[in-house]
């Protein structure tokens, strides 16, 4: 049996094509762009403590408010490898920093007004 979107050949019995995903049903599987796992979880995201504290450590106080940035957003996460995705956007999957690289541009921002203004 050919598969409907990428004309290859399949196993009839096969619950989809193992070349691009495609299952019997017409639906396309989830699958994690690092490791090509089908054991995927949807998670909302909450307050972020490694942002929040690394804010509070710039920023004073409302540095804090940091830990907020894209909460409520849904990721997708692999039960086999770790990683994680915004949903929709498997190009973005990343391993760990999480909101570091936004942390280092404020700061540097910071840096460069201070030094402007002083």
């Amino acid at each position: 049996m050919k598969c409907a979107k990428c004309n290859r050949e399949t196993d009839a019995s096969a619950p989809q094509c193992p070349n691009c995903g495609l299952g019997t049903d017409g639906e396309q599987q989830v699958r994690c762009p690092e490791c090509g796992s089908a054991q995927i979880s949807a998670v909302r995201k909450t307050y972020d403590p490694g942002c929040g504290c690394l804010g509070l450590l710039i920023f004073g106080w409302w540095g804090m408010l940091l830990g907020l940035l894209g909460a409520g957003d849904v990721e997708l996460v692999c039960n086999r490898c770790g990683a994680r995705w915004p949903a929709g956007k498997p190009s973005d999957a990343r391993n760990g920093l999480g909101c570091c690289w936004v942390l280092l541009v404020l700061l540097l921002i910071y840096l460069l007004c201070s030094l402007i203004f002083w």
